[in-house]
């Protein structure tokens, strides 16, 4: 019992610095990414993931934006089940002025998103195995 307790607390644990950590790089992007400049999706990058399920796909969205003479060319690091972007489409991109290569979509909430789903998910398992151990040791004290 102390086992399984432990993993799960540690699972917990790592969720939810996994989602605090995403959050706090997307603040730090949010209020260092201060230029805005029009970009564009070039390309949609298709990845692979194998699991005891089979098979999934992500599409990663390539944007390209140019600042002054300087062309830009960026993977998105986060993928989507079903493409979000076209190729072609034009997207707002802004730019940390100190670090042309830190940027972000305006208005693409997906990482925050992702980030918040994986605190919530640590601090739901963190609770749930609190309350296990409470109920455990209330009952044997009984």
């Amino acid at each position: 019992m102390n086992i399984f307790i432990g993993i799960f607390i540690l699972v917990g644990i790592i969720f939810f610095t996994i989602g605090i950590t995403m959050l706090n790089n997307r603040k730090k992007k949010e209020k260092n990414c201060t230029m805005k400049t029009n970009g564009k999706v070039v390309d949609i990058v298709k990845q692979i993931s194998s699991d005891s399920d089979g098979y999934s796909y992500y599409f990663h969205p390539v944007f390209e934006y140019n600042i002054g003479e300087l062309k830009y060319v960026k993977k998105s690091t986060v993928g989507t089940s079903k493409p979000k972007y076209a190729i072609g489409q034009n997207v707002e991109i802004l730019y940390n002025p100190e670090d042309y290569n830190e940027y972000y979509i305006a208005g693409d909430n997906m990482q925050r998103r992702l980030a918040t789903i994986f605190t919530i998910t640590g601090t739901i398992i963190i609770i749930m195995m609190i309350i296990i151990v409470l109920l455990f040791f209330y009952k044997n004290k009984i």
